[in-house]
């Protein structure tokens, strides 16, 4: 059951890193640079998470930890776009 979950998470985990990658939030920038986003976004989907909860965790961590301002990006539409990958999963 736990490699099946691992396996499944890993999968997702891929699907959402070329998301979140496709945003190019720093051109050029390695395909791990926003892994930590990833990381998140899964975590919150998992727990269940609405989209304004999700939306303010993901625009905290994009300030935080990488330093972006809020206007520098859609935090909304981005949230939504995972959001909607996750429902198409998981339907």
């Amino acid at each position: 059951m736990k490699s099946k979950l691992s396996k499944e998470y890993k999968q997702l985990f891929k699907e959402l890193r070329t998301i979140v990658n496709s945003w190019e939030l720093i051109p050029s920038s390695p395909i791990d640079e926003f892994d930590s986003i990833n990381q998140l976004f899964l975590s919150l989907l998992y727990k269940g998470a609405n989209e304004i909860e999700i939306s303010k965790k993901i625009q905290m961590e994009l300030n935080t930890n990488y330093g972006f301002s809020i206007e520098d990006f859609h935090i909304k539409e981005m949230t939504r776009q995972v959001i909607e990958w996750w429902n198409n999963k998981n339907s």
